[in-house]
């Protein structure tokens, strides 16, 4: 073997050498740079919470959340406590809207720095945040059983709730997600470029020629995607952040409703099935859980002769989009979807609404929606049954309940409308619970819509929960003190409210922790007052 030879393969080798070893660097430091964007958190150094006097009170103070015990009591409030290390508890205020518009409940897991100012704690607010210290403690020991509060517990605790309280002015939870973002996107290509060495090295090609079949491979998916997807892709832009868990829609395409009627959809399934193919070409991105849930609806007319409907939405924790749609033959709509129905949602298990993918999968929620009202001055909900399924069997053609709310919304613009269409179909509903529609129009009529033995039934009712209201064999199964307190509430007022009225008689309805959003229609006007979480301090306002 002559001397060039050997000095060939020995450039080899240290040429593959030095793949191997810079395969292995962009590898690790890719995963270094993952890494960095799961644990990468701010670092503030605390204020010294034993400090306060009267003379640091409007001073402007910054406060860690991951260097301190930082414990949330109360979401709807927004008033959090720090047991800190001087063995004192500071109450920290964030004002209605800041803290209702940010998820409190990530406030720890980012450990932002919040911004704030010193100001003198009221004598009832020392006595709420003791209250909800106390209860805090209570409930661990309950569940824990590790331990009993006494008595002198309690008067400790009211003893350490300092005089001065937080301000929040500031939370800049996107700065946060942003820097995780960045450190994910190069730790990705780094992980990428490592694999294109690992490719050169098994293929024999040279990098530069991997990279560009890579890039070419990347570029003709994205346009495939592009194509295949466009509608979806174009609504993306259209989604906005409203607050924590509240998104707002503005869908701007045409649905596929009158394919969706053809196809005679009973159930969950065969909806997933025909909304997959329908809408996203069977890639299959869309799962879709109907559930059970409580509610409660009813309708009143307003001091002026408007007529509003309210409406309670009750399900565990979920994340919820208003869409507005504007469709060429029908009339524009908003309508509430709840999106924990497709497995969106900033629950264990479920996709991150704030993703590429949640936003994608939002897309479908028209064809999902609860309840909602037009421009021709129609509202409609969906509410619970808890008496087995519905399944009519006339020989009309079959429509799926859970849809049937999207085309009263686009195609209806009275009760009556609403409810020849419902006639002209045999209903079916799916998880072992029935469904009943309250719908109501800016006359002021309202009806209860049940279906019982292949048949249907309108009541002429201004309020409803989830039991049974036909008279007959059923009625009044399922029934509970909602009802009750609605139409009380109505009859006291002669039925007529004012939105303020409408919005506090939904506040004595609501079901502890489980009520997601509570919304008062104007029918007339065209507008809704959105409230979430059971907090009626704000209201989302759409349509003014």
């Amino acid at each position: 073997m002559s001397l060039e030879t050997h000095r060939i393969l020995g450039n080899r080798k240290g040429n593959m050498k030095k793949k191997i070893i810079t395969a292995i660097v962009l590898l690790i430091l890719g995963i270094c740079a993952i890494a960095a964007g799961i644990f990468w958190k701010p670092f503030a150094r605390n204020v010294d919470f034993s400090s306060f006097t009267d003379e640091t009170i409007g001073k402007t103070v910054q406060i860690c959340v991951n260097d301190t015990e930082y414990m949330p009591i109360d979401d709807q409030k927004g008033i959090y406590l720090v047991p800190s290390e001087e063995g004192i508890i500071v109450p920290i205020a964030f004002p209605a809207e800041l803290g209702h518009k940010n998820d409190m409940s990530s406030l720890q897991y980012y450990s932002l720095t919040l911004t704030g100012t010193v100001r003198k704690a009221s004598p009832e607010m020392k006595e709420e945040t003791a209250l909800h210290v106390i209860e805090h403690y209570e409930w661990i020991s309950e569940i824990s059983g590790a331990f009993e509060l006494t008595d002198e517990d309690r008067e400790l605790m009211r003893s350490s709730v300092t005089d001065y309280c937080i301000e929040v002015t500031e939370i800049d939870i996107k700065t946060t997600k942003l820097v995780n973002t960045v450190f994910y996107v190069i730790g990705a290509l780094l992980i990428l470029s490592s694999i294109i060495v690992w490719i050169s090295l098994i293929s024999k090609k040279s990098v530069l020629k991997i990279s560009l079949v890579f890039a070419g491979i990347v570029a003709a998916l994205a346009v495939l995607i592009v194509i295949l997807l466009h509608k979806q892709l174009g609504i993306m832009t259209n989604i906005r952040k409203d607050g924590e868990g509240v998104y707002y829609m503005e869908y701007d395409k045409e649905l596929k409703l009158d394919d969706m009627l053809v196809a005679g959809i009973t159930s969950d399934e065969e909806l997933l099935k025909w909304l997959n193919g329908a809408e996203y070409h069977h890639l299959n991105p869309i799962t879709i859980d109907t559930g059970r849930y409580g509610c409660s609806s009813f309708a009143a007319n307003t001091p002026d002769g408007e007529v509003l409907f309210g409406r309670n939405f009750d399900y565990p924790e979920t994340d919820t989009v208003m869409i507005y749609m504007d469709p060429e033959d029908g009339y524009a709509s908003y309508a509430m979807a709840d999106l924990a129905v497709m497995g969106v949602g900033r629950g264990n298990g479920q996709i991150g609404p704030d993703t590429p993918l949640g936003r994608f999968i939002m897309t479908a929620t028209p064809y999902l929606v609860c309840d909602g009202i037009n421009e021709a001055g129609l509202g409609v909900s969906t509410l619970e049954l808890a008496i087995g399924e519905i399944h009519q069997n006339t020989g009309k053609p079959d429509l799926f309940i859970y849809t049937a709310l999207r085309v009263i919304l686009d195609r209806c613009a009275t009760v009556d409308e609403a409810i020849d269409f419902l006639n002209s179909y045999d209903i079916h509903s799916h998880n072992d619970v029935r469904q009943h529609l309250f719908i109501v129009d800016k006359t002021g009529r309202s009806v209860v819509v049940e279906w019982f033995d292949d048949k249907m039934y309108v009541n002429e009712l201004n309020a409803v929960t989830n039991s049974v209201l036909t008279p007959g064999d059923h009625y009044g199964e399922e029934a509970d003190w909602r009802l009750e307190v609605l139409t009380d509430g109505l009859s006291e007022k002669g039925n007529i409210l004012t939105p303020e009225q409408a919005r506090d008689l939904l506040a004595a309805v609501v079901q502890s922790s489980i009520t997601e959003w509570s919304a008062v229609y104007n029918l007339n006007d065209f507008t809704v007052d959105l409230y979430t979480d059971e907090y009626f301090d704000y209201a989302y306002r759409y349509g003014y």
